[in-house]
């Protein structure tokens, strides 16, 4: 029996359309945000508020399963990013096991982020020194100080996300095993030091190979648009639901696709496009489709997308 943790939105979306697992019983954890907050429009909010709430949070989650089923929990496998789980796990005298989402070349940099920080005396600022590179990284001797991910060595050292993926980087070591959707021949060099490092890290990837998924529903006729569209005319905009860009980008954004008049499809969330320019939807509405949700691989299998706007995720 597997019980599985997640805000109720998130639980909703992935059991939907799977009805068939009996041996996984969802439960619902809170997203953080209190009954009549009123969101301030910063960069990750969400993601502050659900963190900053998510280790009460799970563990009232897994109080109620055992309670319920009279199972008692006896193993964590959670996201890489809930550093948090191996205390937990170890209070409760559990293995964790993290997966970490993306590859193995960002995952390196936060488990050397300390490392990095002293090396490069990152006090003393990098101004000037982008270009210089990692070659004191195993596997990083091409990559430059520039190349990192915000947070770990420039960017808001203090925010909550860097402090997160820092306390990450610090906690992996202790996790039972360590899993990622990647596959070792991309990057064996790194990939060894890993191995080194980390217990047990696996390369299980990548996913979107493993198994084709279930059709995803189309509820906005995204498919149906794009058959009217000519071949790789559209662009896809899509930053996950994670990656929001701040009013003055999504402004940019809209102002170009509006003067390159390019039949588009952007997903935005709802609560996004508030900072849209006045009168875009409007004005582009013949060309465009402006949706909550898209399905993104069908999508970008079309013949009619010739371009696709992006943060670089790892699944994208």
């Amino acid at each position: 029996l597997f019980f599985f943790f997640n805000t109720a939105d998130s639980i909703a979306s992935i059991f939907s359309a799977s009805n068939d697992l009996p041996n996984v019983r969802a439960y619902d954890v809170g997203d953080g945000v209190l009954d009549g907050y009123v969101r301030v429009g910063k960069p990750q909010e969400d993601i502050e508020l659900f963190l900053r709430a998510a280790p009460a949070n799970f563990r009232k989650g897994m109080e109620e399963a055992v309670a319920k089923t009279g199972r008692r929990v006896s193993c964590l496998v959670t996201d890489a990013f809930f550093w948090f789980c191996a205390d937990m796990a170890a209070e409760m005298e559990l293995p964790w096991v993290a997966f970490w989402t993306a590859g193995p070349a960002p995952l390196s940099a936060h488990l050397y982020t300390e490392h990095l920080r002293q090396t490069l005396g990152v006090c003393r600022g990098i101004e000037g020194r982008e270009d210089e590179t990692l070659h004191f990284i195993p596997g990083m001797s091409k990559v430059r100080i520039r190349d990192l991910p915000e947070g770990v060595v420039f960017g808001n050292l203090d925010s909550l996300f860097s402090r997160m993926l820092c306390d990450m980087g610090r906690a992996l070591p202790r996790a039972a095993a360590v899993f990622l959707n990647s596959f070792e021949e991309l990057d064996p060099t790194i990939t060894a030091d890993l191995k080194s490092k980390l217990n047990n890290f696996l390369n299980v990837g990548p996913f979107n190979l493993i198994a084709t998924p279930p059709r995803a529903s189309d509820e906005s006729r995204c498919m149906s648009w794009l058959d009217g569209q000519g071949r790789a005319s559209v662009a896809y905009i899509s930053f996950e639901s994670v990656t929001v860009p701040p009013r003055k980008e999504i402004v940019e954004l809209a102002d170009a696709l509006e003067a390159s008049q390019v039949p588009f499809i952007w997903s935005l969330k709802d609560h996004s496009r508030e900072n849209l320019p006045e009168g875009f939807l409007k004005r582009t509405e013949t060309r465009g489709m402006m949706v909550a949700w898209a399905p993104q691989e069908e999508i970008l299998r079309h013949d009619a997308v010739g371009a696709f706007v992006t943060h670089c995720g790892w699944g994208s």
